[in-house]
């Protein structure tokens, strides 16, 4: 009887852990699949993405570009990989990409107008600071 008090509270208590992997996990596919179409088809990303008008001398952009998101997507995995293991450092790098996602929503809102920003990024870094903070309670 103990041991299923026991089991029942450690499943409660990861509930938050699972949906900040869950979050990361999520953000850490699509990110690496929009910095892949950046890196290899950036003409088509750009015109369809963006709406800009591609020229040759935008292609360092692309390659920029796409290896941010795709270094943002292995810290997301690392991430998880780390708050699976119950390292505390896996939820702070967490909370970090979610504050850094959280301010590029807002500067990009506040630079170009328009909601897109506030709520592509500043929605999902808002939430992954959420729940970071509330797996990190879990595991202390």
């Amino acid at each position: 009887m103990n041991n299923n008090l026991t089991t029942n509270t450690t499943a409660s208590r990861n509930t938050w852990k699972h949906i900040f992997i869950g979050i990361l996990s999520l953000q850490a596919i699509l990110e690496l699949g929009v910095g892949a179409t950046l890196l290899f088809n950036f003409p088509v990303a750009l015109e369809s993405g963006f709406g800009i008008t591609y020229s040759s001398n935008l292609d360092i952009l692309g390659v920029a570009l796409g290896l941010y998101l795709v270094l943002l997507s292995i810290l997301m995995m690392l991430s998880a990989i780390w708050t699976k293991r119950n390292n505390p450092s896996g939820i702070t790098l967490g909370i970090i990409v979610g504050i850094f996602l959280l301010i590029f929503g807002l500067v990009s809102t506040a630079k170009f107008g328009g909601m897109q920003g506030i709520v592509v990024d500043g929605i999902r870094g808002f939430l992954t600071i959420v729940f970071g903070y509330l797996a990190q309670k879990e595991i202390k």
